[in-house]
């Protein structure tokens, strides 16, 4: 079945996520990273988002400059993109240190922040379902 031509491809967002993710995990901001693959921070934004398409040598420049293979930005072939539940943590601001967080804690603890955060899923404040 065609795709729109209004709609994002999910391997679009997919790149645009990890990038966000190798970009906060590089400690860089959108300025910085464009600058380092001479764009604004704008069009960062926009490939981040998936809004913007990014080309095989934007691709280049960018995991030059994150410190990171190409190959990291794309799925592996058993994600199903379709799902939408592929986000990274690293690519949600405050994910990566709660990470840390979590990996700093005893078994006990981290049942506890499970529990806890599968209650805040579930509340009705929640639009998105809980990823499986």
């Amino acid at each position: 079945m065609p795709r729109a031509i209004d709609a994002t491809d999910p391997v679009d967002l997919f790149v645009g996520e990890r990038l966000r993710a190798a970009r906060l995990a590089s400690g860089l901001s959108q300025t910085e990273l464009g600058k380092a693959m001479g764009l604004s921070f704008q069009q960062v934004q926009k490939y981040e988002r998936g809004t913007n398409r990014i080309s095989a040598s934007m691709l280049a420049r960018a995991a030059s400059a994150v410190g990171v293979p190409v190959a990291d930005f794309f799925p592996p072939e058993t994600l199903d993109l379709k799902s939408n539940n592929w986000v990274e943590l690293g690519a949600i601001r405050g994910g990566a240190a709660l990470a840390e967080y979590f990996l700093t804690m005893d078994p006990a603890q981290r049942v506890v922040l499970l529990q806890v955060a599968q209650v805040f899923a579930r509340s009705p404040q929640n639009s998105r379902p809980p990823v499986a």
